[in-house]
C-alpha cells in the first residue's frame, strides 16, 4: 500500500523533473519495495482519467445523432481497460528492450520515474479535454491546448528519461516515441475491437 510518505517523495520527484531538475531522478524509491509501489501510482491518475472518460463521453454524444445507440457500460469497461494495458505495456516492453539497448542497470529507476510522472502527464493532458467538454474553451483553444499539453509532455518525459538513464539524446528520444506510440496504438486497438 502507498503511504503518504511515498506519493509525497514521487510526486516531488516528479515535479521536479517536470521542472526540469535532472537531479530529482535520486529522489525516486528504487528499490525492489519502491519499483512495486510505484505502479500504485495509477491510484493518483484514476480521479483524471475518469474526468477524462467523462469529458470524453460528453463530446462523443454531443456528436451523435439520436437515433444511435451508446452503450455506456462497454464505452466505460473500455476505458478501464485500455489504461490497465497502457499501464503495463511499456514497462513490459522496455524490459525486453533494457539489455539489448544497454540500459538494463537504470531499467528500474526508469520505470519508478516515469510512474511517478504519470499523475503529472495525465493531469496536462486530461485538461484541455475536460474545459472543452465542459463548455469553457471552445474547440480550437482547447485544440491549441492539447496541443500545448503535448509538448510539454513529451518534454517532461524526454527530461526524465535523459535524467534516469543517464543517457543520449536519441535513445531518450526513441524511448519517449516507444511510450507515446504504445498508448497510441493499444488506445486505437481496443476502441476498434470493442466498436467505439
Amino acid at each position: 500500500m502507498l503511504s503518504a510518505e511515498d506519493v509525497q517523495r514521487g510526486l516531488t520527484g516528479a515535479w521536479r523533473l517536470f521542472l526540469g531538475k535532472r537531479e530529482a531522478v535520486r529522489l525516486f524509491d528504487t528499490t525492489y519495495t519502491g519499483f512495486w509501489r510505484s505502479f500504485l501510482a495509477v491510484i493518483l491518475v484514476l480521479p483524471i482519467y475518469v474526468l477524462y472518460i467523462g469529458s470524453e463521453r460528453r463530446m462523443i454524444l454531443a456528436d451523435l445523432p439520436l437515433e444511435v445507440p451508446f452503450n455506456e457500460m462497454s464505452f466505460a469497461l473500455t476505458r478501464v481497460i485500455a489504461l490497465a494495458i497502457d499501464w503495463v505495456a511499456f514497462p513490459l516492453v522496455t524490459a525486453l528492450l533494457a539489455r539489448p539497448l544497454g540500459f538494463a542497470h537504470h531499467y528500474v529507476r526508469l520505470i519508478v520515474a516515469f510512474n511517478w510522472g504519470s499523475p503529472i502527464v495525465s493531469g496536462i493532458v486530461a485538461l484541455p479535454a475536460i474545459l472543452f467538454a465542459f463548455g469553457i474553451f471552445p474547440q480550437g483553444v482547447a485544440s491549441l491546448l492539447l496541443f500545448a499539453a503535448l509538448v510539454l509532455t513529451i518534454r517532461f518525459r524526454f527530461i526524465t528519461a535523459r535524467a534516469a538513464l543517464d543517457c543520449g539524446f536519441s535513445l531518450a528520444a526513441g524511448l519517449v516515441a516507444l511510450e507515446f506510440l504504445l498508448s497510441l496504438v493499444l488506445g486505437e486497438a481496443i476502441s476498434r475491437i470493442a466498436g467505439i
